[in-house]
């Protein structure tokens, strides 16, 4: 049987290697495009209290874990999106509605169903289990480190979310390629201090802010849900906010 990508029955042991080498590698270098990315920010935003400076031993062991089950993520995602008859794969078929309707729909679906879990984390009955570890890092600046630095139940089921809404939106293979992509990047972008802004879809502070208040802004991407709930807080700088975090 000839090697398939997203077919494990077909895979030699270096496969399995060579597919995590290649993984871990992109996810590698995303993270050092996006530390690039202050070329594009007009400024840095300010911090609101004191860097997480040192990772401790736990900080590094779940960083490695979620790194790794990012492979186990891709191979699933591929899987999904290679089976699924809605996922079109012939460049032929490419529609504005299948590319840039999909990836909108991919958003609003995936920031519908993060918003409620991120909300449930933060409840008081939960939060010292499992999101409390994420913010102890107060002001974000490692970009993807700071990103994945955290529970490694929160991580999975934030990447395996991704499926879920590829499962659900007709789409073009291409789509789900820059739902990943572009969504690694924004994760990452979010725990940097570059103040990276697309109005009124997509702003870094938003995100920077919820790390500091932790009652506002729970969305990943878009503030979407944020606003319809609202838990949504404009940006506000560090001093300047009436808002208490739950801490």
């Amino acid at each position: 049987m000839s090697y398939v990508p997203w077919n494990r029955a077909t895979w030699d042991l270096w496969h399995y290697a060579a597919f995590a080498g290649v993984v871990l590698a992109g996810l590698e270098l995303l993270a050092w495009l996006v530390l690039r990315f202050d070329k594009f920010s007009p400024r840095s935003i300010a911090p609101g209290g004191k860097a997480l400076e040192t990772l401790s031993a736990k900080d590094k062991a779940f960083i490695a874990f979620n790194k790794l089950s990012t492979v186990c993520f891709t191979y699933h995602m591929l899987y999904v999106a290679m089976h699924c008859d809605h996922v079109s794969k012939d460049f032929s078929n490419i529609t504005l509605w299948n590319t840039v309707g999909s990836y909108v729909a991919f958003h609003v679906i995936y920031d519908f169903f993060y918003t409620l879990f991120h909300r449930a984390l933060h409840l008081r009955s939960l939060y010292a289990y499992v999101h409390k570890h994420h913010h102890r890092q107060v002001v974000p600046t490692r970009g993807n480190t700071d990103a994945v630095n955290v529970h490694p139940f929160e991580f999975v089921s934030g990447e395996y979310l991704h499926i879920l809404c590829v499962y659900l939106v007709p789409c073009h293979a291409v789509t789900v390629l820059a739902f990943v992509v572009l969504g690694g990047a924004m994760a990452s972008l979010n725990h940097t201090r570059f103040d990276i802004q697309v109005d009124g879809i997509f702003q870094v502070r938003y995100h920077d802010l919820h790390h500091r208040i932790n009652t506002v802004n729970y969305g990943q991407y878009i503030m979407l849900w944020d606003r319809v709930f609202g838990s949504f807080q404009p940006y506000v700088e560090p001093g300047s906010s009436n808002k208490k975090s739950d801490d």
